[in-house]
Order: C-alpha cells, then structure tokens, then sequence
C-alpha cells in the first residue's frame, strides 16, 4: 500500500513538472512579448511556434529533476532541500535547452526553417522560464508537503518506527522523532535485551515490546515500516541480525558506500521501503 502511494506521488510530482515547465515557457513568452513590459527590437515570433516547442523543454526538466533526485521521496527533506533542488535542476534544464535548441539549429535544421528562425528563443523568455519554473515547482512542492503533514497531523499515511535500544541513544532517537512530527513517523516502542529482566521499562510512554531475538513478531504484530537500531557498537552486530532480515531489500543507510566502522552509540537506520 505504501509503495504503491509512493508510486502515484511520484507520478502527481512528474505530471505537476511537466505541466508547470509548459507554462513557465508559454508564460515567459507572454510577459517578454506580450506585457509591453520589455523592448522588442528584433521583432515578435509567433506564439504557436514556442507552443510546439514547450513539450520538449518541459520534458527536459523532467529528466533533469529525476538525474537530481527531486523525485526520490523522503519524509526528512526540508524546503532548503526543495528549493535548491529545483533552482539547480532548472538552470541544468535550461542550460540543455539553450545547448539543444542551438545545435539543431546550427546542424539539423533545414535552410529554410534556420532562416526564419525557428529555433532561436529569446534570451528574455530564457530567463523568465527559468525564473518561472523555480517558482511554481517549488510552490507545487509546498502544496504536496502541506497536503502530506496534513494528513499524518490526522494520523493518515504514518509510517511505524521501532527502535532497537532504549538506552540513552534509544531514548535521544525517540525523542527526536517525537519533537518532529511534522514527518509523519509514528514511535511504536521499543526492543532490547533488557526486556528479560524484571527492571527493564520503555520510555515516554512507549513500551518495550520485547528483545532482539523477538524483532521479526514485534514487526508482524505491530506492522513496522522501519526499524532504527540505536546500540553500542558491541551491542550493535548482535541486533543488525535480526533487524536486517526484517528490514531487507534496503541496505542501512549508514553502511551504503562506506567501509569506515562506525562508532560506538551509532544509529542505524533500516527501512523496508525508501520514501
């Protein structure tokens, strides 16, 4: 369920883009040419011939956002992310464009057609795209995120979290997802070793569920989407165990791409899905 929510998010995300590039281009083209605002001193293009060509410019900024990472999902992306993320991914995209355009012209089109013009844009509506499309993707993005807190503020959509430990790193971990919300995770307890003993407690409220040779049931029992295994290193290698096998296909985060050991009191995150 969740992928496939993931999936139809990613899908609204291109769509939005797609759209939105089409009418940055047609909109750039209006204010240079139309609005009286700027000088035209080269004479006017026709509307319909930027028409036919916002397709292909808005399908490069697609490209461009998906080789950027605009459409890989994470809850913890904040709107610095966002912003830059677009602002970069547009200028990438609109750099593409001026290169493209330039180099059909220059050795594909017909004499004819490169006579009239037909791929020379304005510097002009060049840069009020560019402007354009970084506003209104990031403003659609801030429409998707305000939707999305909306929704796990009424409990749709979270994402259940246990946490491996309820040591003081457990317990910094859990506060941490408690104080933010805002990201739609949901705490459902704890696991540790301690759960043997007479003494062991949870922490804010949460329980301990069990131990770590108890992970997979507690994930069945309380459908777990991901798991933060928050140990000393020595306790660490002991739960990754178990907490692996529940958290696979995904590899941890904090062991993509590095050898380098990590320290004692590190956290792990495993997760069954990447969003």
């Amino acid at each position: 369920m969740l992928r496939r929510h993931n999936r139809l998010l990613v899908a609204l995300h291109v769509i939005a883009d797609f759209m939105t590039a089409i009418a940055a281009f047609a909109g750039a083209y209006l204010i240079r040419f139309e609005t009286g605002w700027f000088e035209i001193t080269e004479g006017q293009p026709p509307f319909p011939r930027y028409l036919l060509l916002a397709p292909f410019i808005a399908l490069l900024v697609v490209i461009v956002f998906q080789l950027q990472g605009l459409y890989r999902l994470r809850r913890s992306r904040t709107r610095v992310d966002d912003f830059f993320g677009v602002l970069v991914g547009t200028l990438l995209a609109t750099l593409a464009g001026v290169a493209g355009t330039l180099y059909v012209n220059n050795y594909h089109l017909s004499a004819a057609l490169k006579a009239e013009g037909y791929l020379e844009i304005s510097r002009g509506v060049w840069a009020l795209f560019l402007f354009l499309t970084v506003f209104l993707s990031y403003v659609s993005r801030e429409a998707v995120r305000d939707l999305l807190r909306a929704r796990w503020r009424r409990g749709i959509g979270l994402r259940r979290v246990l946490i491996v430990g309820v040591g003081d790193l457990g317990r910094m971990v859990a506060d941490r997802i408690i104080e933010h919300s805002e990201l739609g995770f949901k705490l459902v307890g704890f696991v540790d070793d301690r759960a043997a003993t007479s003494d062991a407690i949870g922490y804010r409220g949460l329980s301990l569920l069990g131990t770590t040779h108890q992970i997979a049931d507690v994930c069945a029992q309380e459908k777990v989407d991901e798991i933060y295994v928050a140990l000393p290193l020595e306790e660490d290698a002991h739960a990754q165990g178990p907490a692996g096998r529940i958290a696979a296909p995904a590899r941890p985060e904090a062991d993509r791409g590095s050898r380098t050991p990590r320290p004692a009191g590190s956290t792990l995150r495993a997760s069954r899905d990447d969003s």
